[in-house]
């Protein structure tokens, strides 16, 4: 479904319901789109699509926001800088912001926080104008109908829950409202709730077009959403719906063109380029600057950068077990045994880049103020690339998972340690760590085994022995193992929050106590507190609130 869900001409549906009173006026000009036009199947069809198309946080308007970065569907400025795993990255002149989002120092006039906010509530915009398109319509069959409902209450949901699960006290918004300037004074989590249910009851257990959202792709987001709310006896009850899907053989097979739609993958951002529309708009256009830099055969723009603490997660004993050692200020000789997952998951120097040459102490863009270590999940191999844009070699059309399997698994092991079977968690964590050594990076994109004379580090990778029978160990297993597994593509940060405020606070405020020893910027980072549970509001949206003066929209909390 690449193609169809990526077509940039109706990217700009805005126009969908507007009117006007002078005659003049009321002639639908050429070429453009209006509720008429949209009216039958193929209308609604098209309105569906462009809903999608604001998964990725791009949409041509850099009219509308400030910088496409904030607003990325991979969440990765809000999932993983204010987390231990990954530093803005660059130079400190560039993207200052969201070194203070790193830091801790949250405004809420911060650029990204309203691109955020704008790019979500445009994505339920399309999705009402779709739900309001399919509730006009009386010639649908009650398959379509069902079907087409479905997706967009889902996506409605989903766009919703990213708001709620950043800041909270957000308004929900209906398709037949007409007033926008909602309060944020409800709990929106029960609504929520109540699209992705109606979604899945609609929803066929497959689709013909790779892509679309389907029932799985229903329970698992309901799954994370309870799961978000600690709810974990309903998380447990939409999770357990989740069938029909496994474990790919090598954990790089999501990250990988071949690999990114298999039996894993749940729903995900579907990119593409070479589809004719300029400037490879549909590609991972709002995760392009996540790319090594100058010096690198990309060019730019090295943000999203690994910690140390991250990369000091991966190290393994002999045995192959998790060392739990985070004193290292360097990464790991070739003699030191690793996880496998490392170097799917980090750029390191001396490590072949999936086949674009050895990671180098030149591909960083300022060594001496950020990380040392490059992103690696998300970028192509040769000859999967990009050949049209501003800078080609940033672009390329590797999905980008939302939910996959694993992660799933792994929130159902954490159900599994909270109702006392934690032997049911180990085997459930321990076919995620037999699944991480199954390949490893050698030279070349295509994976090896870990003893391949290809590879340059010590990989070794083991399964949990049995039994387990301390359930603050088995939980922290867990946790460790999601960490592993999910670095990099935007959930720790939220994963953290939901684990409970006083050890999101002592996480957080430990790592950066220890990482200011390590890069000196951040020794003006402010300390974690209670109302970091959530982001602040941004300022142009409580300011654009008002009615008669007052905002519709009040603050969070200590902000």
């Amino acid at each position: 479904m690449k193609s169809l869900m990526k077509i940039a001409a109706i990217c700009c549906m805005s126009v969908l319901f507007w009117t006007c009173s002078e005659d003049f006026l009321e002639t639908t000009p050429q070429g453009s789109l209006n509720s008429q036009s949209l009216a039958d199947e193929n209308g609604i069809n098209l309105a569906l699509i462009s809903a999608y198309s604001r998964l990725d946080g791009w949409a041509s308007d850099w009219g509308l926001v400030d910088s496409p970065w904030g607003g990325s569907g991979s969440n990765w400025s809000f999932g993983s800088l204010p987390s231990d795993d990954a530093h803005k990255g660059s130079e400190p002149t560039d993207g200052p912001a969201f070194t203070q989002v790193e830091i801790y120092q949250w405004q809420p006039n911060l650029p990204s926080f309203n691109d955020k906010f704008l790019t979500i509530y445009d994505g339920i915009r399309r999705a009402n104008e779709t739900i309001a398109l399919i509730d006009a319509n009386t010639d649908l069959s009650d398959a379509t109908r069902d079907r087409l409902m479905g997706e967009a209450k889902f996506l409605r949901a989903h766009y919703h829950m990213d708001a709620w699960k950043i800041w909270k006290n957000v308004p929900f918004i209906e398709q037949d409202q007409t007033d926008f300037k909602e309060a944020n004074d409800q709990d929106i989590f029960p609504l929520i709730v109540a699209d992705f249910v109606e979604a899945e009851s609609k929803l066929p257990a497959t689709q013909a077009e790779v892509g679309r959202v389907t029932k799985g792709a229903a329970n698992a987001m309901l799954g994370r959403l309870y799961m978000l709310n600690r709810d974990f006896t309903n998380a447990q009850a939409a999770l357990n719906k989740v069938t029909g899907y496994s474990l790919n053989p090598c954990f790089h097979d999501m990250f990988s063109i071949a690999g990114e739609n298999g039996p894993e993958m749940i729903f995900s951002i579907q990119a593409s380029v070479g589809d004719g529309v300029p400037d490879a708009q549909n590609a991972n256009f709002a995760d392009r600057l996540n790319f090594p830099h100058a010096g690198s055969p990309f060019g730019c723009c090295g943000f999203h950068q690994p910690t140390q603490n991250l990369v000091n997660a991966y190290r393994t004993t002999a045995d192959g077990l998790p060392a739990l050692d985070n004193s290292s200020d360097a990464s790991p000789t070739a003699d030191e045994p690793v996880d496998p997952r490392l170097d799917w998951t980090v750029g390191r120097d001396g490590i072949d880049y999936l086949g674009h040459g050895d990671h180098a102490p030149s591909w960083i863009r300022d060594r001496g103020w950020s990380s040392e270590y490059s992103p690696k999940k998300f970028v192509y191999a040769p000859g999967e690339g990009n050949t049209i844009s501003w800078n080609p070699a940033h672009l390329n059309p590797i999905n980008i998972p939302i939910i996959r399997y694993a992660d799933v698994l792994l929130m159902q092991a954490e159900l599994d340690v909270e109702n006392g079977q934690l032997e049911a968690a180990r085997i459930k964590v321990n076919q995620i760590r037999e699944r991480a050594g199954n390949c490893a990076q050698g030279v070349g994109s295509n994976p090896v085994a870990l003893t391949d004379a290809s590879t340059r580090a010590n990989y070794v990778v083991a399964p949990y022995a049995g039994p387990w029978t301390d359930p603050n160990a088995a939980r922290e297993a867990v946790r460790l193992e999601r960490r592993l597994e999910l670095a990099l593509e935007g959930h720790r940060w939220f994963d953290l929050v939901r684990y409970g405020t006083e050890y999101y606070k002592t996480t957080m405020n430990t790592y950066l106590d220890r990482e200011e020893q390590r890069r000196p910027y951040m020794r003006d980072h402010n300390n974690v507190e209670d109302k970091n549970v959530v982001f602040p509001l941004p300022t142009n949206a409580i300011l654009l609130s008002q009615v008669d003066g007052n905002p519709t929209l009040q603050q969070n909390p200590g902000y």
